[in-house]
C-alpha cells in the first residue's frame, strides 16, 4: 500500500509541474519603469515666476529673447493674461520632461504642468544658451506630438 500512494503521489506531482490552471494568463515579466525625470530648481523656479507674471499680465522682458521681446504684443500679453487669470491661484506644478526644438538648436525646452484651484495648463518654455526666454506658450493639453523621450543617463 505504501508503494501506490507513493506513485500516486508521483504522478499526482508531475501533473502539478506539468500543467497549469485552465485559462490562467501567460506571466510576462513587468517592464522596467521609466526614470522620473528631474527638474532643475533654478529652471523650476523661472517657469513659476513666468507663469505667475503672465497671468498677472506684467512679464519682466529683460528675460526674453530679443526677437522674442519683439513679437509680444501688448495685446497678445492682455489675452494671456486673461485665459491664465481665469483658472485661479497657482496651487502646484509638476515637471514634465524635456522639449525638444529641432528648429532653435542650442536651446534647451522644458514642459511643466501647472496647477490651479481652477484648472490645469500645461507650460512650454524653450530657453537659449544665455537662459533667455526664446519661446513660451500655454496649452491646455499634452499632445504626443509635443513629448519627446530623452535617453538615461549612461551608468557611470
Amino acid at each position: 500500500m505504501r508503494r501506490a500512494g507513493a506513485v500516486l503521489l508521483g504522478v499526482l506531482g508531475a501533473i502539478v509541474v506539468i500543467g497549469s490552471p485552465v485559462g490562467a494568463r501567460p506571466h510576462h515579466p513587468t517592464p522596467t519603469p521609466s526614470p522620473v525625470p528631474v527638474a532643475d530648481p533654478a529652471i523650476t523656479a523661472m517657469a513659476r515666476k513666468q507663469f505667475v507674471a503672465w497671468q498677472a499680465g506684467t512679464i519682466n522682458r529683460s528675460l526674453y529673447a530679443a526677437q522674442t521681446s519683439d513679437e509680444l504684443s501688448d495685446d497678445k500679453i492682455n489675452q494671456t493674461s486673461i485665459a491664465l487669470g481665469k483658472l485661479g491661484a497657482l496651487t502646484n506644478m509638476a515637471y514634465v520632461g524635456p522639449l525638444a526644438v529641432a528648429d532653435l538648436p542650442g536651446t534647451h525646452g522644458y514642459i511643466y504642468q501647472m496647477q490651479c484651484v481652477g484648472g490645469n495648463v500645461y507650460l512650454f518654455m524653450v530657453l537659449d544658451q544665455n537662459q533667455k526666454i526664446v519661446q513660451i506658450f500655454f496649452k491646455d493639453t499634452l499632445t504626443v506630438e509635443t513629448v519627446t523621450a530623452s535617453p538615461s543617463p549612461p551608468p557611470s
